[in-house]
């Protein structure tokens, strides 16, 4: 599957752009899925790398982590 238009309308000026032209302050990601973490019994809102191999290697696909900032 491809994409020919990128084209979004932006919320903060209604301006129309190409979405690979935005600037994203924090890793920003696009995906088909998600696996989320709520309420984690420990310090720490991310997983170490070793957690992320695991879960790489349970579904057989490269993750990249996106830590959510609400």
């Amino acid at each position: 599957m491809t994409v020919d238009d990128l084209t979004v309308t932006v919320p903060c000026c209604e301006a129309a752009v190409a979405l690979h032209t935005l600037w994203f302050d924090r890793p920003s990601g696009f995906a088909r899925f998600e696996i989320a973490v709520a309420n984690p019994v420990r310090a720490e809102h991310e997983f170490t790398a070793d957690e992320i191999r695991a879960v790489e290697a349970i579904l057989g696909h490269p993750l990249r982590q996106i830590v959510a900032h609400i």
